[in-house]
């Protein structure tokens, strides 16, 4: 993952600002992004699951509505954390308080902040972009830096590793491009399959994330292959190769993750090459918890 991995310090309240995480002057890229993932605390001696109410005064009483529906308490746990760092991070990179952000879910399924309840004036470009990601024991929260174009979007997924009962060459053959589903079954059957299943599952929900689709009948329309990834298919749907960069690694070594940014369609780079990247660069970092403030 082309990112920088730093703990969380010591201390109640979310970190301050590292320097390398604010835009830089002259060379700067075209897009910059933060990507924040959290595990649970480490377990008691007894292993008992994560509480996800130590989080529930971080989040709206909505927010909290849907975790409750959750009856894994990983999941659960990890519901909560994508919201609660959501609201950090635009706090922290976008001003305004953490609770005074709301938010609206498109039809599907992409959710992004209610221009009409703006904790302050934002423009096209100015307005924070967002993805959120929860697998078991893992919360994903990815948030745009700086301006965007208008039109640039940015997507992230992570999947929890030891899924029972994954057949990851069926699922393929069902879901996917002929062209993953040709990369994945000429991988033997163990580990490495497993592994290439979930880069390209994580990989394709990201892309989903940033054109704002739902999964149903859209997987098979569009591949994610290759190192450098690259996304092709149909044009109608994900544009030309160059305005996608995606990016694949393990936030932990139970966890695969993966996101995608899109540029404002039409404003990659000029390049002979479709599936030439535009310039981003996103940063990350990881934390092993949260103490709630008091």
């Amino acid at each position: 993952m082309d990112a920088r991995v730093s703990d969380l310090p010591g201390g109640n309240a979310p970190p301050t600002p590292d320097a390398d995480e604010a835009a830089t002057d002259g060379d700067a890229p075209m897009l910059s992004a933060m990507l924040w993932t959290m595990t649970p605390p480490p377990g008691g001696a007894d292993g008992a699951p994560p509480d996800a109410a130590l989080l529930r005064p971080h989040i709206s009483e909505n927010e909290w509505a849907r975790v409750a529906t959750f009856r894994d308490p990983f999941h659960a746990w990890s519901s909560a954390a994508t919201r609660a760092l959501l609201r950090a991070m635009l706090s922290r990179y976008h001003g305004a308080d953490p609770m005074a952000w709301h938010f609206l879910t498109e039809p599907g399924g992409r959710p992004h902040v209610d221009m009409t309840r703006l904790p302050h004036a934002v423009t096209a470009e100015t307005r924070p972009r967002f993805s959120l990601s929860h697998t078991h024991g893992l919360a994903a929260c990815m948030v745009s830096l700086g301006p965007w174009p208008d039109g640039a979007e940015l997507g992230v997924d992570a999947e929890w590793r030891h899924r029972p009962a994954l057949s990851a060459g069926r699922l393929a053959r069902r879901f996917f491009h002929p062209d993953e589903f040709a990369a994945v079954s000429a991988r033997p059957q163990g580990p490495a399959r497993h592994d290439l299943f979930l880069t390209l599952w994580t990989r394709k929900e990201a892309v989903l994330k940033a054109l704002g689709l739902g999964i149903a009948n859209h997987l098979a329309c569009y591949a994610c292959t290759g190192e450098p990834a690259r996304v092709t298919g149909d044009p109608a749907m994900i544009g030309a190769g160059r305005d996608w960069h995606l990016e694949s690694g393990d936030p932990t070594p139970d966890h695969r993750l993966s996101w995608a940014i899109r540029l404002d369609p039409g404003q990659g780079a000029a390049t002979e090459d479709e599936s030439a990247s535009p310039g981003v660069v996103v940063r990350h970092r990881h934390l092993a918890g949260w103490n709630a403030p008091p």
